[in-house]
């Protein structure tokens, strides 16, 4: 039989209150036998039944803040990582392409007016060099030993990506944290002229398109940090499903309610609809999302299951593992559960720490300025501006109009090309926590 101290949490704090026992004593004391049949109607049945509807509201509290205050493993953790095509692994269920379409030969279309698609490259270089890099914007190279021109240009797919998946953050009431582009930042679309003055070979139609390992591009200085055939992965999974999965839903006469069932997934995994011109409400109910229509049947509508178990590496899949994952800490959990805010350095410092960054770069300092002028004068450091959630808004606090504050970092291995990149992450994740300043950093 189990103790009143198994079932109430307060009994750690208090002595339990028998309410029923107490009630009983108090009938005895009555004499008449009609009074105390009278007073134990009214006692029992009426406030007894109320009392106990009132304590199990309170045990119902009790644990929801206990709940509150215990570990609370993020179901929407996201981790990206590169590996060379060759290597892509179709059997390892932790990683999946970024754009699934990147595994098939990408049909050959004019992208661009008088340039066509040839393929994507991932530049293994330093935030100030791909700068440089980008400035270039045209190489030239070999085809069939004729001379031809070629154009490069940020990989806007993989940023698309990342912002469709906010969205559908968004559409689920799932809080956003931000996730680690370093790698996604690194990809350029690569395009052949399709006519360019003065070159000795231009491609006019499609079927004389090759593929971006039969042009010899002459990139100049920039030859050993290109790679080729590079796959961007992380452990989201696209699904789609129709209204036949499920058991026929409720209506309540207007709408329709489909059940999006949890059980038998992966335990720890993390799951959000993709709202559409259907969806009317998302709603994460115990072991099921709940999604409310106007339609009775669907198909094919979009679901992503964000994958938390340890990341396996499968053969050649070599390059660091990237993660928007926080330390978790006894502090961390009381301070989220209070909603307390950066009040003191060591609270900043604790929050940057608790990042993955810890292989990459240390904070050290901060500064508060009033104006970027007064930062670019005090700062003899490269000042890293913009992070990497340029799709989130805040119209409430204009950034122009924020005091900022600079925050200075070391590097652990001073030149590795992904340093500056993790500032990047770590001044977007703290935006997201302040909206009194203007977060910008510095590597001395």
């Amino acid at each position: 039989m189990r103790s009143w101290q198994e079932d109430n949490l307060s009994a750690i704090q208090e002595y339990p209150f028998d309410f029923d026992r107490y009630i009983e004593e108090r009938l005895r004391e009555i004499e008449d036998l009609g009074e105390r049949r009278f007073a134990k109607t009214i006692l029992v049945e009426g406030l007894g039944k109320a009392i106990r509807s009132m304590e199990q509201r309170y045990k119902a509290l009790e644990r929801r803040i206990y709940e509150e205050i215990e570990i609370d493993t993020s179901q929407y953790g996201v981790v990206t990582t590169i590996v060379r095509q060759e290597h892509y692994d179709p059997t390892n269920d932790t990683l999946f392409p970024v754009i699934a379409a990147d595994l098939d030969r990408v049909e050959q279309t004019e992208a661009d007016e008088g340039r066509f698609f040839l393929g994507t490259i991932f530049l293994e270089a330093g935030e100030a060099r791909q700068r440089e890099f980008e400035a270039i914007q045209s190489f030239t190279g070999l085809l069939d030993q004729e001379e031809t021109f070629v154009y490069i240009c940020p990989a806007k797919r993989y940023r698309d990506a990342v912002e469709e998946l906010y969205r559908v953050f968004q559409d689920n009431h799932i809080p956003w944290e931000t996730v680690n582009t370093a790698y996604l930042d690194r990809f350029y679309d690569v395009y052949a002229a399709a006519d360019h003055p003065g070159a000795g070979r231009t491609v006019r139609k499609k079927e004389d398109l090759p593929g971006l390992s039969d042009v010899k591009i002459r990139y100049g200085g920039f030859e050993e940090e290109v790679r080729t055939d590079i796959l961007p992965l992380w452990n989201i999974q696209w699904m789609t499903f129709d209204g036949m999965d499920f058991m026929l839903p409720c209506t309540d006469g207007k709408y329709y309610e489909h059940s999006f069932s949890l059980e038998g997934m992966a335990e720890g995994d993390g799951y959000l609809i993709q709202a559409n011109e259907d969806i009317l409400e998302i709603r994460h109910e115990e072991g099921k999302i709940v999604i409310k229509s106007e339609r009775e049947t669907f198909e094919r509508w979009r679901a992503a299951r964000i994958v938390q178990k340890p990341t396996v590496r499968s053969l050649d899949y070599d390059s660091p593992l990237l993660t928007n994952h926080k330390k978790d800490s006894f502090i961390r959990r009381y301070a989220e559960h209070c909603r307390s805010r950066l009040m003191t350095k060591s609270d900043l410092f604790r929050r940057i720490m608790e990042l993955d960054i810890g292989g990459y770069i240390e904070v050290v300092g901060y500064g508060v300025c009033d104006s970027m002028e007064e930062v670019l004068a005090r700062e003899d450091a490269p000042v890293i501006d913009g992070g990497m959630d340029w799709f989130v808004a805040d119209e409430l606090f204009p950034m122009e109009s924020r005091r900022i504050l600079v925050l200075q970092f070391r590097e652990k291995e001073p030149g590795y090309y992904l340093n500056d990149s993790m500032v990047r992450f770590v001044i977007s994740q703290i935006q997201l926590e302040i909206s009194g300043y203007r977060c910008v950093g510095v590597v001395l």
